[in-house]
Formats: C-alpha cells, structure tokens, sequence
C-alpha cells in the first residue's frame, strides 16, 4: 500500500465514523418536557430553543458547573 491507498482508507473510515454520528443524532427522540435532575417541567423557550433537552435550565446550568469543575480539578 502507498501513501495515496492509506489516505484514502482513513477518509472512508472518517467518513463511515461521521455518518454514524448523525445517524445517532437522527434517532434521539425529543425531550417530554420533564427535567430528568428534578422532575420539573422544562422551560417552553427552551425546548422551543432544544427539543432534545433533558433538564431544565437550572439544572443544566448546576450540571455545567460540576463538569466545569471535575474539569479544572480531576475527578473527585
């Protein structure tokens, strides 16, 4: 095999990986408006905004800030 043979052998495989990925996403089922943190109802803005979301925005924000931080400090 040369160069060109390998190249085009890791497009196909980049390619295959980034079908998948959108195939993954095309089967997410949109969001039933319920937090899944606390069982609150999820903001209609924002499942207008995201209607795959899964928590409302309070606790997404809490979720943000701990992966922020398990980000600057390790896991804990």
């Amino acid at each position: 095999m040369d160069e060109i043979d390998l190249a085009a052998e890791r497009i196909e495989v980049l390619n295959a990986a980034a079908i998948q990925a959108v195939l993954g996403r095309a089967e997410r089922v949109p969001s039933d408006g319920t937090c899944k943190a606390c069982g609150e109802d999820i903001e209609a803005e924002r499942l207008r905004a995201n209607p795959y979301a899964k928590n409302c925005r309070d606790c997404a924000d809490e979720a943000e800030a701990q992966a922020k931080m398990a980000r600057r400090c390790g896991p804990r």
